[in-house]
């Protein structure tokens, strides 16, 4: 049985297909770009080590479905599909843990919408999209919050008056959710496989999104990122913490209003707004070299705030058995990790420095040196993977109903 994976985007739709009893690799993959725009869709295939790319016109989220369908049922993809699986990118208190989608399901996701306005409403169109072109498979949905609802309330609270949590659920939340779970289960496996202890974790998701997590004996017990995915580390355009007096400020002083303050700080700051060249790491490494003192100054910033997110989650563990790096930066890139753990030798933290250029490849991702009592490793995420493991999970429970 093979299980698709969607994560539709509010101008993309990502998608996978997955045989469980295989390797944890899509058998498809790829990426449709550019949907509501007035330029041609970008599509990417992957089958294998197969990789094509083409462009149709112009069209909305439901064409783009059928596009995919339609490519499907020539490859014979459609008959071997036994269910769907979504990313749904902010659960709220009501949603704690992955769900099979029914009508009451959806009903009750359509009052979380607005906690994540650029990322829920697309979710939710993806849903009811593939519902309709798929109406006989059973369908799951996978919360990037859920992950964080074992955060105890010390932690996940503001200091603000009760009744801003108690009305409108003001709190901590936490995302990234399904890429953390993931490096929760394979960094135990792997520490415990080498005969490590695997109890406290620091899992740090590094890409155009960042955020950190602490995690205990597999479960999450902090993590940088907030009521919105603003918060915490610096970010390719996101500003990551900042002093709440400075949106004040910006209001009276600046006469900028709640949007504008918003867009400055959702998608105009962070490396992009630093650097005022890129919000893509690789570009601004390369600026450096050319003496670019902004994008210099970017990098800095970005390795030093993830350094202290990584001390902050240390924080809620008993300690500190591994740092795991993740995610499209975390990854990729030797001499961001470097920086990183450079600012955590006080922890007792150290690279090994051609392990760490090689990402970890030839020592089953463990990138420390023999000096650093805390590992460090560099795993790859397989978000989609967890939400087809979840497809199937949910799947088998009902069947083992009476």
């Amino acid at each position: 049985m093979n299980i698709l994976v969607i994560n539709c985007g509010s101008s993309s739709l990502k998608f996978a297909v997955f045989n469980l009893d295989e390797a944890d690799i899509p058998l498809w993959s790829g990426l449709i770009e550019r949907i509501g725009t007035h330029t041609p869709l970008r599509i990417s295939w992957n089958s294998g080590a197969q990789r094509e790319h083409f462009e149709i016109p112009p069209c909305q989220h439901r064409q783009a479905m059928e596009w995919l369908v339609d490519k499907f049922d020539k490859l014979g993809i459609t008959a071997t599909l036994g269910g769907v699986g979504h990313r749904f990118v902010h659960g709220g208190e009501t949603f704690r843990q992955s769900v099979l989608v029914t009508p009451a399901v959806l009903a009750t996701l359509k009052k979380c919408l607005d906690l994540a306005p650029l990322h829920n409403p697309a979710n939710f169109e993806g849903i009811e999209l593939t519902q309709k072109v798929f109406p006989h498979l059973p369908q799951c949905i996978v919360f990037d919050t859920a992950f964080h609802a074992t955060i105890p309330e010390h932690a996940y609270r503001y200091a603000l008056p009760e009744k801003y949590y108690d009305e409108h659920q003001i709190r901590r939340y936490g995302f990234h959710g399904t890429s953390h779970s993931f490096i929760a289960r394979k960094s135990r496996q792997i520490l415990q496989e080498n005969r490590f202890n695997a109890h406290g974790i620091v899992s740090l998701h590094l890409g155009n999104g960042c955020s950190s997590c602490a995690i205990l004996d597999g479960k999450s017990v902090d993590t940088s990122m907030g009521f919105t995915p603003l918060e915490g580390l610096v970010m390719g355009t996101r500003v990551g913490d900042i002093d709440p007096g400075v949106c004040i400020y910006l209001a009276e002083k600046c006469q900028m209003t709640v949007q504008e303050i918003s867009d400055l700080l959702n998608k105009k700051s962070g490396l992009l707004g630093v650097s005022g060249v890129s919000n893509d790491l690789r570009t601004l490494l390369e600026k450096e070299k050319e003496g670019h003192a902004p994008s210099t100054l970017a990098i800095h910033i970005f390795a030093y705030k993830a350094a202290q997110s990584v001390g902050k989650m240390m924080v809620a563990l008993p300690h500190l058995d591994a740092l795991v790096f993740t995610g499209g930066i975390g990854e990729n890139s030797p001499a961001m990790r470097a920086r990183i753990v450079g600012h955590l030798q006080c922890f007792l933290l150290f690279l090994d420095p051609d392990a760490n250029h090689t990402h970890g490849k030839a020592t089953g991702g463990f990138i420390q040196s023999p000096a650093s009592p805390v590992k460090i490793l560099v795993i790859s995420t397989q978000e989609e993977w967890l939400i087809a493991q979840e497809m199937v999970v949910l799947t088998s429970a009902i069947s083992l109903e009476p």
